[in-house]
């Protein structure tokens, strides 16, 4: 009965397609042509993937899934080490998700522990990874995934902590934004600043044994003060005047 509902109870091939459709704020301009202020149900500035710094990307492929071009939705390399870390720590250390997977969580199942939820979320990783390709998935996951403090996507994270476009990420702020995928809440630099640095050398550490860089590199990275600045603290006017815009759009659009 549950194998049975993993495979029909899951999303239609339309329904998986609107994968590439998403909530996203909209960045709203004064006659100077400067940022005035954000509209969003989300804070997500979307961006393609070319427009993501490759170190970015590279970090959180490190932390997240280095199998990801090597896989089709399902990694059982990934799930075996994961559950040997487990064991070994005695208690919850690692999950064995590959970004796929994550994707589909994040946009139709939840976070329940279940043998059910877990076999839709195999079932789905898989139609995915047949409906799309494996950019088309990165810039999906990049763009929707949750960084802590109201921002979602990379762009929006790399505004948020460091006034500074995706594309512009340096390898310590890559490192520290890939590290806070895993609990946003918990490596949130704004609050926990010694654990956000942690976890940032985590994230360095695993692009050390994935090759993207090298231990002296990792080293001096992990060592790198840190250094945030809120790109969205100037983009907020007063809230009748934002109200008041806020309503025309309504009404126009």
């Amino acid at each position: 009965m549950v194998t049975a509902d993993a495979l029909f109870g899951t999303p239609s091939a339309a329904q998986i397609r609107e994968l590439l459709d998403m909530s996203r704020a909209t960045m709203l301009y004064d006659v100077r042509g400067e940022p005035a202020f954000v509209l969003f149900k989300e804070r997500r500035l979307e961006v393609p993937l070319a427009q993501v710094s490759p170190t970015a990307v590279r970090a959180v492929l490190a932390i997240e899934d280095q199998r990801f071009h090597r896989h089709y939705g399902l990694d059982p390399w990934r799930i075996g080490g994961a559950m040997f870390a487990n064991l070994r720590h005695r208690r919850l250390t690692q999950g064995g998700s590959t970004i796929t997977q994550q994707l589909v969580r994040k946009s139709f199942l939840t976070n329940a522990k279940s043998i059910r939820r877990k076999l839709k979320e195999i079932v789905l990783a898989v139609r995915v990874e047949r409906a799309f390709t494996k950019d088309q998935i990165l810039e999906l996951y990049l763009n929707k995934v949750y960084f802590g403090n109201g921002l979602y996507g990379i762009e929006a994270a790399a505004r948020g902590y460091f006034d500074k476009s995706a594309s512009a990420l340096e390898l310590d702020e890559a490192a520290l934004l890939a590290g806070l995928i895993q609990a946003p809440s918990a490596y949130d630099p704004t609050d926990h600043p010694d654990r956000a640095v942690a976890r940032r050398k985590v994230v360095l550490g695993q692009m050390v044994e994935a090759g993207f860089i090298d231990e002296a590199t990792a080293a001096a990275m992990g060592d790198k003060p840190l250094h945030l600045v809120d790109g969205f603290k100037d983009a907020a006017p007063g809230p009748y005047f934002k109200n008041y815009v806020t309503r025309l759009l309504v009404d126009r659009f």
